[in-house]
């Protein structure tokens, strides 16, 4: 009987030891795949970071070129703006100045005119009354 119990208990040594071997070798193999992946992954997260860096940097140039032009059409519309003013108050004193000159020219042509025409007037009278006389 003590053959048969140290039988089982040998027996069940040996399948207990192959389960654990097998066991073992798979978390070896694990652990490799787990070192392998942890590697690969470190250069490409190191490959992705400098990557990332460097957009960061030419995104933060970007973002000062775009404040830079920013500023300069601010500038440029602020000097349209002061050109457009004063282009509106040029215009404002040439329309004054050019609307009292063409006054004082359109009324000393009205004055000339109805001068003209009075003394056409008294001419053709005095014309008339001349071939009259002379007719006589």
């Amino acid at each position: 009987m003590l053959e048969i119990i140290l039988g089982i208990g040998i027996a069940t040594f040996i399948v207990y030891t192959i389960f654990n071997v097998t066991y073992i070798l798979s978390k070896r193999r694990t652990s490799e795949s787990m070192a392998s992946f942890f590697r690969n992954t470190e250069g490409n997260l190191n490959a992705a970071l400098a990557e990332l860096k460097e957009t960061l940097e030419n995104l933060k140039k970007i973002t000062s070129d775009v404040s830079a032009v920013t500023a300069d059409v601010k500038q440029i519309s602020s000097s349209v703006a002061r050109v457009e003013r004063n282009i509106r108050g040029v215009y404002g004193h040439m329309k004054e100045g050019l609307g009292s000159a063409a006054g004082a020219n359109i009324a000393g042509l009205k004055a000339g005119i109805a001068t003209g025409v009075v003394t056409l007037v008294k001419n053709i009278r005095k014309g008339r009354s001349d071939d009259h006389e002379r007719r006589r």
